[in-house]
């Protein structure tokens, strides 16, 4: 069995602010995330995908049930999960 070993480093310069660096076999994305008092912004750019070298750009009012005292991967994972939404 194969199994994919998938690497996140996260740099926080600042509580309200982080950046995620997410590598998993060919996928390589970045994650910048930046939390206000009622907004979340968020910049993605995947540099593994050639159709979409573009970066998105998600700026939205912060979900009621947002956390900000995560550790890093459960704060991708909630990254991940609004974006997602958004997309």
């Amino acid at each position: 069995m194969n199994t994919l070993t998938w690497t996140v480093t996260t740099t926080r310069p600042n509580p309200a602010v982080a950046m995620f660096d997410v590598q998993i076999a060919g996928y390589h994305e970045y994650f910048y995330v930046a939390e206000g008092a009622t907004t979340v912004a968020i910049t993605m750019l995947d540099t593994s995908e050639n159709a979409h070298r573009d970066p998105q750009v998600f700026s939205f009012a912060k979900p009621h049930d947002w956390r900000s005292d995560l550790g890093d991967e459960e704060a991708l994972l909630q990254v991940w999960q609004v974006v997602g939404v958004r997309r």
